[in-house]
């Protein structure tokens, strides 16, 4: 089955034809690009990661189409509860935040917005205070769920077409969330654009993005996948924004993708936090965003994949070992690593949207806890894909009596626990 992508020599942000390759991950195929046994493979795609040495900005040479990325979509982000949970604290941050923009003004926002809303697990806690939501999302699956839970969700791409009708229908809006979705985005000033014309002018732009200090410091090399375009550092996801007329004021982290950053904008200039202040001053000490850095980075994932690999085949050869957590980031790392049936023989997964197909390029089968509850009985290792819910897998795993060891890759070097 063949994959419709372009490659592109300039900078998506700056224009600037100055792209440095910093990692190339050879061909895969999309990360979540699921398949029925029986159904074809899907075709495979350059993943090599570049930065601009003129903006300083990453990102991936390759461009998917994004009607075959996003119009069916197996990620749901109320699958983990350490995702719902955060979701309440998301939105007691951002409504403080609100009313720090409106000095004295009292009551809730008027119209709250997600891009890329999912299932509207990010929604559901500004319902519960009383504001009025609305979500945006491509894939029908997904907004058909987010509905039937009582958020109202358009079944659409965001544009300017998307804003001009949220307008003319409820007004601008006084919150505009756009949570690990600027970093999927080719036309990033297009959609950065609408967002700014759908704010008021005293509203409030929310982005939360995976951080480009916390992939370079644990070495997330899995978070490479093609739906992620971007790999953006405070600084260089700032620059974009201000150059549609939305100012960087604030900034909190998030606990989910591993290390994700949270910045905040206004529509009027407003003095940057000491958090933000101290966030971009400690960027610059870092040299996070100097081709040198993000070359290192690339040299170590390479040399990471390798010891993985032996890893895993070692264990492979004392017992059976089986995968647990079929996400995206999973597919970047089986298939750099070249692990598949010889080394495991299927991956645990809660999500039943994937349950029931074969992974991309590896071609494990994907099955529930419940199902894979006889493979953990006779499973002398697990191999945690999912490293980024660590705590709460392996406490589900030792509560089901599984005592045998756990391969975490990441971060850093892979371990065992």
């Amino acid at each position: 089955m063949s994959v419709t992508f372009e490659l592109t020599d300039r900078c998506r942000c700056c224009g600037s034809s100055q792209l440095v390759e910093v990692l190339d991950l050879g061909n895969q195929p999309p990360a979540n690009c699921l398949r029925l046994p029986g159904e074809p493979k899907p075709g495979q795609v350059p993943l090599a990661l570049a930065i601009c040495n003129s903006c300083a900005t990453c990102q991936l040479t390759a461009t998917v189409a994004p009607s075959e990325l996003f119009s069916e979509y197996v990620w749901v982000t109320g699958t983990a509860s350490v995702t719902r949970t955060f979701s309440e604290i998301f939105a007691r941050e951002v409504l403080s935040r609100w009313l720090f923009l409106g000095g004295n003004r009292a009551g809730l926002p008027g119209l709250v917005v997600e891009v890329a809303s999912n299932d509207g697990t990010f929604l559901a806690p500004f319902v519960k205070k009383g504001c009025q939501v609305l979500g945006v999302d491509p894939a029908r699956n997904i907004t058909t769920h987010a509905v039937a839970n009582g958020i109202p969700t358009l079944c659409e791409f965001f544009s300017q077409s998307t804003v001009d009708n949220i307008r003319q229908e409820n007004g601008a809006a006084d919150i505009v969330i756009a949570r690990n979705v600027i970093p999927h985005v080719a036309n990033i000033h297009e959609v950065v654009s609408a967002i700014e014309q759908l704010l008021h002018e005293g509203g409030l732009a929310v982005v939360e993005f995976h951080y480009a200090g916390a992939i370079l410091r644990d070495l997330q090399y899995d978070s490479i996948y093609h739906e992620h375009l971007f790999y953006f550092s405070i600084e260089t996801l700032r620059s974009v924004f201000l150059s549609h007329g939305l100012h960087a004021f604030d900034v909190f982290e998030s606990p989910l993708s591993g290390g994700a950053m949270v910045l905040l904008f206004s529509k009027e200039p407003c003095s940057p936090s000491k958090r933000l202040m101290a966030e971009s001053c400690a960027e610059s000490k870092s040299r996070l965003n100097s081709q040198e850095v993000w070359k290192s980075f690339g040299n170590h994932a390479l040399s990471h994949s390798k010891a993985l690999a032996s890893m895993v085949s070692d264990h492979a050869e004392a017992g059976p070992v089986i995968g647990y957590g079929a996400s995206a980031r999973s597919s970047t790392l089986l298939n750099t690593a070249g692990i598949s049936g010889n080394q495991l023989s299927v991956i645990i997964d809660r999500n039943e949207i994937k349950q029931g197909s074969l992974t991309p390029g590896s071609d494990l089968p994907i099955v529930s806890f419940e199902d894979g509850r006889a493979h953990l009985t006779d499973a002398k290792s697990v191999l945690l894909l999912a490293w980024n819910f660590e705590s709460e897998i392996v406490e589900d795993l030792r509560r089901e009596g599984f005592e045998g060891e756990v391969l975490v890759p990441l971060p850093g070097d892979p371990r065992v626990i």
